[in-house]
């Protein structure tokens, strides 16, 4: 071996673990914002407090799942994104006011979503998943909820495995989103 080679070796060691490092870091977790969920309620009867209390609880699993899967998801720092724009429909079509809050937030997704009301004990979650850089909808996911109110531990058991099922799928689409189909079929067993 050339003494030119030798000493290039090693000297190719440290610019070897320095952009190993880089691209270690460039390949972390996005940051994901789950705006409260909203209740659209298509049924004839009324909203109940236990409508309100399921969203609330859908709210906290979905933030709760993603967290313990390894994403940056933070709770609500800032104006609520609901509340600056209430219904069931505006943020739906708005993807765009959903992806400038996100931005503003840090944000490079929002998981903006609804519990549709069908019937006295029948819920689908349907959810949207937001890129913050691209300013549009990525993807929109649903899970049926069947048991939604019935009763609390009914309810409690299925927000926790919903919340598990459609986690999974919003870190699919983000997978999708970024061109990784390598890690699209990852699902988070934490």
């Amino acid at each position: 071996m050339s003494p030119l080679r030798r000493t290039s070796i090693p000297a190719l060691v440290p610019m070897a673990c320095i952009a190993l490092a880089a691209f270690t870091y460039s390949q972390s977790e996005p940051t994901v914002i789950v705006a409260p969920v909203v209740l659209n309620n298509m049924s004839a009867l009324p909203d109940t407090p236990a409508d309100s209390a399921t969203v609330q609880l859908l709210t906290r699993e979905a933030r709760a799942r993603l967290s313990s899967c390894g994403f940056a998801a933070p709770a609500d720092s800032a104006a609520s994104l609901t509340a600056e724009h209430p219904g069931a429909s505006y943020l739906w079509e708005h993807p765009d006011e959903v992806a400038k809050w996100g931005a503003a937030q840090h944000a490079d997704y929002v998981v903006v979503s609804r519990l549709n009301r069908i019937g006295p004990w029948v819920a689908e979650w349907e959810a949207q998943v937001v890129s913050t850089r691209l300013q549009h909808a990525v993807s929109t996911r649903v899970v049926e909820l069947k048991g939604i109110g019935r009763d609390t531990a009914l309810t409690a058991h299925m927000s926790n495995r919903g919340a598990a099922w459609m986690v999974d799928q919003v870190t699919q689409s983000i997978a999708h989103s970024v061109g990784d189909t390598t890690a699209a079929g990852r699902p988070c067993h934490p």
